[in-house]
């Protein structure tokens, strides 16, 4: 009794600790800053920008990058920052990411980068100066 007893605790461990590993995301151990288009910023473009990419099984860089949707203006600086983004991913099957940019103006003057994981990434940068129209 005592080693069938023995041998359930160790399955339902067993059991606990794959899941466990199953449902944990890839880390992000590196990325480049990312960074406010200066064009964009002139234009005083903003909005959300959706990007999508593949890592590979046991890969560190995502492969297959490319915004679905968001302004023309962001697109590009949002698919060439998730292009540096490094992971430590320990999953054997590849497997597709979305990740969110959201470009913000702001009234203030300071600039700052958000991560929430890589799924949710904030940039805001200040408003430009207004254009002299004379």
């Amino acid at each position: 009794m005592t080693r069938r007893l023995g041998a359930v605790a160790c399955f339902v461990a067993f059991v606990c600790i794959t899941m466990a590993a199953q449902t944990d995301e890839p880390q992000l151990l590196s990325a480049n800053i990312p960074f406010y288009p200066p064009l964009a910023r002139q234009a005083r473009v903003y909005g959300v920008v959706k990007v999508s990419f593949t890592l590979p099984a046991k890969a560190a860089e995502p492969v297959n990058v490319e915004a679905g949707a968001g302004h023309p203006l962001l697109k590009s600086a949002a698919v060439e920052n998730v292009k540096t983004w490094h992971f430590r991913n320990t999953y054997a099957v590849e497997r597709k990411y979305e990740a969110t940019f959201r470009y913000r103006l702001s009234t203030s003057e300071s600039r700052h980068v958000t991560f929430e994981g890589f799924a949710d990434v904030e940039i805001v940068s200040p408003e430009p100066p207004p254009l002299d129209t004379r």
